[in-house]
């Protein structure tokens, strides 16, 4: 760890194995977690399902990467030293967790870290419970479930809790244990690489087992409320993984585990705290790339996550020309294992490199940086997703600048406000559109606002291949009498949705341009998210109310019974 860091870095409150945790100064908190470099290899198949070890990285892998090691088997909890694992689990743990975020579900990562290994998290104490999620049967979960088919998909997701009966608990290690090579007392041996191992996960435990285990962490008891709550984000983590992977990489999630801890501020939270690794999750990838005898799989696999999320994030796009091509910068990670990092480059990258970059890896930006560039603003098509709204009069153009200035602050969609009528001329209306539809990779809705007989609806939706929304607004008076459907219909398919306010306006598009945009998608399932929540907690209060006005009627009455005696 370099000295810059330690500007910030406080005391040690957990080491292990596999990562370090120091508190912040000036932060009570906040912690940095650091990720090392070191990975669990046993010789043995664990028997924990959803490990998924059993055709591809099981003992052979292991064998391979102890006699490179050169580890002896008579210690079975060896750890190995994988080149870049820490900075690579670190940035797929932010990638992950900057997902999470579009969709507002409460984490405990707060930010990056200028070191790539570290990142920056609230403190929390860690609730004994493991959940996983599966969408697949793979072949462990078989072994212990007979009867089941490799391969099920489970619809919906079956979701499974497992206590742990040693979790994770940061101690602050005193000034005389601050040496490394001392171990922590017994409950922190068990670092997260080995905490789903045989030895610290009991039985798979029912919801009823859960819900009588009456856990009281950090003074928040977990009663029905927090299993539900859990329960649900659960679900919504893994709606958004699973949809994620296969919109954008055609990859299917097969299960996912997810721990939760409370917060230690005076406001207690239940967050998601657990970081993401290939232990984390399993991903069926639609071409399994197999890499040559002697190669590390683990980190060609921890490559290629770290690729596929950045690439989603748009993290690796949008760099000035001469820093991607001339000469490339490597990172400490590419620094370490050059060969390995190229190996794991994907065919799109090697064949735009086999045709722009040389094998000397220079080239001449000055003469060439012109003939790459002079076509780009014409031909480069955009892909962010946009909502064309239409007034008819000038008495609309108020309540589209109330749609524009929804869509642009909760969803960050595009919006242009636009004036047609056509009543004044139909040709206007096709040149109108044809000022859109040249772009055909863009997602694109049109919203039309004013009288829903005045036909210019019909019109754009009969001449594009666009969806058209067209928002009614009436008055009190138009109430009673909502619309003629017969002047509107026709025998032709072109139809169009029609809505009344504008927050079903609102609703409806961004319903449609989630289809193509994963943001907005994510944005959605956290708005679902968010609504069944505050129906749980005030549902919750409304219940303790009822509980309590009942006690205070029960008490009243024993006392006027007593008083009369």
């Amino acid at each position: 760890m370099t000295s810059s860091t330690n500007d910030i870095l406080g005391q040690k409150l957990f080491d292990g194995k596999t990562k370090t945790i120091y508190s912040m100064i000036d932060q009570p908190g906040l912690i940095c977690i650091y990720r090392k470099d070191f990975y669990q290899a046993s010789g043995r198949t664990l028997s924990i399902p959803g490990s998924r070890r059993a055709s591809i990285d099981s003992s052979n892998r292991f064998n391979q990467i102890q006699q490179q090691q050169n580890v002896t088997s008579n210690n079975s909890n060896s750890y190995i030293e994988i080149p870049g694992k820490g900075a690579l689990t670190t940035s797929i743990t932010t990638c992950v967790y900057e997902i999470l975020r579009e969709a507002s579900i409460p984490t405990f990562y707060v930010a990056t870290h200028r070191q790539p290994d570290i990142f920056i998290a609230r403190k929390c104490t860690m609730i004994p419970i493991l959940w996983i999620v599966r969408r697949l049967a793979n072949e462990t979960y078989v072994k212990h479930n007979p009867g089941i088919m490799n391969g099920h998909r489970f619809v919906p997701p079956l979701i499974e809790i497992y206590h742990k009966r040693y979790p994770l608990v940061y101690k602050r290690l005193t000034n005389g244990n601050n040496d490394e090579s001392l171990d922590s007392s017994f409950e922190n041996s068990f670092d997260e690489e080995d905490s789903d191992s045989d030895e610290c996960l009991s039985s798979i435990w029912s919801y009823e087992q859960l819900l009588n285990t009456h856990f009281d962490i950090e003074n928040l008891k977990i009663t029905q409320t927090e299993i539900e709550y859990m329960y649900e984000i659960c679900c919504t983590i893994f709606d958004i993984l699973e949809h994620l992977w296969m919109m954008k990489k055609n990859c299917q999630l097969i299960d996912l585990k997810i721990e939760f801890g409370i917060t230690t501020t005076i406001t207690k939270e239940i967050v998601v705290a657990n970081t993401f690794d290939i232990e984390t999750w399993h991903i069926l990838r639609p071409i399994q790339k197999h890499s040559p005898p002697g190669s590390d799989l683990i980190q060609e696999n921890l490559i290629w996550m770290n690729n596929a999320l950045r690439d989603i994030l748009s993290l690796n796009v949008n760099m000035p020309l001469p820093v991607k091509i001339v000469p490339r910068r490597r990172s400490i990670i590419q620094q370490r294992q050059p060969s390995i990092l190229d190996e794991a480059e994907t065919d799109d990258d090697e064949k735009l490199k086999s045709s722009i970059i040389p094998n000397d890896d220079h080239i001449d930006i000055h003469s060439d940086i012109l003939s790459l560039n002079i076509y780009s603003s014409s031909f480069s098509p955009l892909i962010t997703s946009r909502c064309i709204i239409v007034c008819s009069s000038l008495h609309d153009i108020e309540q589209g600048q109330k749609i524009k200035a929804t869509l642009n602050e909760s969803y960050n969609i595009q919006c242009d406000i636009r004036l047609c009528s056509i009543y004044r001329s139909t040709q206007a209306i096709l040149k109108f559109l044809s000022n859109y539809s040249y772009e055909h990779c863009r997602p694109t809705v049109f919203v039309t606002l004013g009288n829903i007989n005045n036909g210019l609806a019909m019109c754009l939706s009969s001449n594009s291949q666009y969806p058209v929304i067209h928002c009614s607004l009436m008055n009190i008076e138009q109430q009673n009498n909502l619309f003629d459907i017969n002047s509107y219909l026709s025998q032709d398919a072109s139809m169009f949705t029609v809505v009344f306010t504008l927050t079903s306006a609102v609703q409806n598009v961004v319903q449609i341009l989630a289809m193509n945009d994963w943001r907005l998608w994510a944005k959605q399932r956290g708005k679902r998210l968010k609504n069944y929540i505050d129906l749980l907690i005030a549902d919750q209060q409304l219940t303790t109310t009822a509980v309590t006005t009942t006690t205070k009627q029960i008490t009243k009455n024993n006392n006027g019974i007593l008083a009369n005696k």
